[in-house]
């Protein structure tokens, strides 16, 4: 029988008992258990350490489910949501329609799904609402144990409270067992890079708070399809790069892997034979860098099908801010649909992921394909 493996952080150091740095069992056997491993992958073994990015390991430790973190107090109302399951047809959907409105409450509008995930209050990352209790972002922002966790949804300002917005704890922080850094010669990249967060709360759904879609896991994207990116990233003026305040919105096209990683082997002078971009992750072309650059990352690469949002990936890693030419590196969200699954649980998402969805790419002007 399968080995099904668990990793739980949960704002606090991980208590190093004997007991609590057990972390396998057999597929079946613990009821609730948080799946980090494919459960048709026979040959998955738990090991006492998972390397993180990070320069100290990780503990593995089991905690029951029902196990929550302190209380904080928190001045924000939580809104909560009556049913269990999300409605019919919540995910992916907008109810800003008009992409020439750029006020900020609009942008959040339009981008209702955005969350800034936060660490004792301070933003660290970007995170992306896929149900009412349930916030994806990527691993690295999440390797912390003396901090307690919270995600503001629904805020136009990354800085600032208003009447659509509310500052949510987080019960579990869940990140891939697999996860850890690459270190290429001079820099560091990310695989495996994904994290879960179970909100204290269950959302409450309005037009400023709703869950994007997940692809299936044969989605299929094609090379250069035009899509968005969005976030709170660096915009460079006088040579640096401050922090927007308001969420920022990019289109980037997206690239062939071979292509991106040959782009890489060129960049970084890394040998041929070291594949830098792994089948889970992607490459997007960013037309417009100096517009805003992500730095924090999490941020998340959505892409539109007759009128749905579908969550295509999150910003990872890259070579930064101060080399632009370099195409930041995205997490492939549809190479992980079954540990999504598995952590939460048998939860409802907003929708069925769809078993096959083609996007098609978007018709784009000669001269911008002539650039790629």
């Amino acid at each position: 029988m399968g080995r099904w493996c668990q990793t739980v952080a949960r704002g606090q150091r991980p208590r190093t008992s004997a007991s609590s740095r057990r972390c396998c069992w057999g597929a079946g056997e613990a009821p609730g258990a948080l799946s980090t491993a494919d459960p048709a992958d026979q040959s998955v073994q738990c090991v006492p350490k998972a390397t993180c990015p990070s320069s100290r390991p990780r503990l593995l430790w089991q905690a029951p489910t029902t196990q929550t973190l302190p209380s904080t107090t928190i001045e924000t109302q939580f809104p909560v949501s009556e049913g269990k399951v999300d409605p019919y047809r919540s995910c992916g959907f907008s109810y800003e329609q008009d992409p020439t409105l750029r006020d900020p409450e609009a942008v959040a509008r339009r981008w209702p799904w955005m969350v800034s995930v936060r660490a004792n209050g301070t933003h660290i990352c970007a995170g992306t609402i896929i149900a009412s209790q349930w916030v994806l972002t990527v691993a690295h922002c999440l390797i912390r144990h003396d901090v307690i966790y919270s995600v503001r949804v629904g805020s136009p300002w990354i800085d600032q409270m208003t009447q659509t917005t509310s500052d949510v704890p987080v019960l579990q922080v869940i990140m891939h067992s697999r996860c850890r850094a690459q270190r290429f010669w001079s820099w560091v990249g990310q695989a495996n890079d994904i994290g879960l967060l179970k909100l204290k709360q269950e959302l409450k759904y309005s037009n400023y708070v709703r869950p994007i879609c997940l692809p299936g896991t044969d989605y299929v994207l094609k090379d250069h399809s035009l899509c968005t990116v969005t976030g709170w990233g660096l915009s460079k003026a006088d040579g640096m790069w401050p922090q927007f305040r308001t969420i920022q919105e990019k289109e980037v096209i997206i690239l062939n892997n071979k292509e991106c990683d040959n782009f890489y082997h060129n960049f970084t002078k890394i040998p041929t034979l070291v594949r830098i971009i792994k089948s889970q992750m992607m490459c997007a072309e960013d037309t417009h860098r100096e517009k805003f650059c992500y730095e924090l990352t999490g941020e998340p690469l959505v892409c539109s099908m007759e009128g749905t949002w579908y969550l295509v990936g999150l910003v990872s890693w890259g070579a930064g801010c101060q080399k632009s030419e370099a195409p930041p590196i995205y997490l492939q969200v549809s190479s992980y649909q079954h540990w999504i699954w598995d952590c939460l649980n048998g939860q409802a998402l907003a929708l069925p992921a769809p078993s096959r969805t083609l996007l098609l790419a978007l018709a784009l002007p000669l001269s911008l394909l002539a650039a790629l």
